[in-house]
């Protein structure tokens, strides 16, 4: 199979999705399957063949980041799904100033993306990442929380989201490395 900037791309997502023990084998074995796919269905087929089968390593690392940080990680499913949902509602009935709020529900699934990848990559810069992100999430809430304590608006799917963003953060700072550089055992 001719190799694209993309295919690079995808085997470079699946080496970082599998454990290094399975890094040599797996890789190998798919991109001979794919050059054998090429002949048999063309080469974008095979190309799509490819990604799918990369993105069924996911799984695997989202539940190795649950095993290590539940919490943290079943919360960043949560504002992920919700950042897409509330993105997704912005675009589709175009609010005033949606372009703004389609920008803060991508600052939030950004977020939560850089933090599941942190705590299944343990990539320090990666860490130092997911922890500077919190700030972007934490002035959304902060505005929500603000609303809501003043009672100009309450609405209680965005009360719980900002709450979710709110415990995501503080998890964040305690998962993520001291300035030091060390782990906490938390």
């Amino acid at each position: 199979m001719k190799r694209t900037k993309t295919d690079g791309w995808l085997e470079h997502l699946l080496i970082l999705l599998l454990p290094e023990r399975d890094r040599e084998t797996i890789v190998g074995d798919l991109l001979e399957e794919t050059q054998a796919k090429v002949e048999e269905m063309g080469a974008f087929r095979a190309w799509l063949w490819y990604a799918r089968q990369v993105v069924s390593f996911v799984p695997r690392w989202v539940m190795g980041a649950l095993e290590r940080r539940p919490v943290l990680t079943a919360l960043c499913l949560f504002t992920a799904l919700c950042a897409l949902w509330l993105g997704a509602m912005d675009l589709r009935l175009r609010p005033p100033g949606y372009v703004g709020q389609v920008g803060i529900a991508a600052t939030i699934l950004a977020e939560a993306l850089v933090t599941l990848a942190s705590l299944a990559l343990r990539l320090r810069w990666l860490r130092y990442a997911a922890r500077a992100g919190t700030f972007g999430i934490l002035w959304p809430a902060a505005k929500v929380l603000a609303g809501v304590v003043s009672g100009q608006n309450f609405e209680g799917y965005i009360l719980l989201i900002a709450l979710a963003l709110v415990v995501q953060s503080v998890l964040t700072w305690r998962r993520m490395p001291e300035p030091g550089g060390r782990m906490r055992k938390a």
